[in-house]
């Protein structure tokens, strides 16, 4: 099944701040793609430059790929919800809370990997489980309307983002 992503007016201004970064007309098969990229980048970075921070108070580059282990996993479950069409709103999380809060500091950026891997599986098999009438049902996350579909989005989106981040001013 192809995924086409959501129209730009059924993104919140937020959502609408990563479009530059949507290229594709399916975008489960690009998050598909995505992930065989992302390991290879992710193989390629030196244990040397895994603790690297380019500012004071700004995060790791292995605390950055445990932020997108984090948000997909929300993100996902955030779609399971929605595609089940439970209507019960659900609250922001603190991406700076979690970052502190977890372990990523102590870890590899291999096993970051490894794990942010095991999630993008995840991710791929929920969304391959929804039909267009599945991935269109809207909920409420952070009090804005989102349907999976934008949640699909967001995600192949996001990790773009912050790749581009890492690629600009971590090297």
């Amino acid at each position: 099944m192809k995924f086409t992503p959501p129209s730009f007016e059924s993104l919140n201004d937020y959502y609408k701040s990563y479009w530059k970064y949507l290229k594709e007309d399916d975008i489960l098969e690009a998050l598909k793609g995505q992930g065989d990229y992302t390991m290879d980048w992710l193989s390629s970075i030196g244990a040397d430059k895994e603790n690297y921070a380019y500012s004071e108070g700004k995060w790791m580059v292995k605390e950055v790929i445990g932020h997108l282990c984090d948000t997909e996993r929300i993100l996902a479950y955030r779609a399971l919800r929605f595609g089940r069409n439970d209507k019960t709103p659900l609250t922001a999380f603190d991406e700076n809370s979690f970052i502190r809060e977890s372990n990523f500091r102590s870890r590899s950026l291999k096993n970051i990997g490894d794990e942010w891997k095991t999630i993008r599986a995840a991710t791929i098999s929920l969304f391959n489980s929804m039909t267009d009438e599945i991935a269109d049902r809207i909920g409420n996350a952070n009090g804005v309307p989102v349907s999976p579909r934008i949640i699909l989005y967001f995600i192949l989106v996001h990790e773009r983002h912050h790749l581009q981040v890492i690629k600009d001013k971590y090297f």
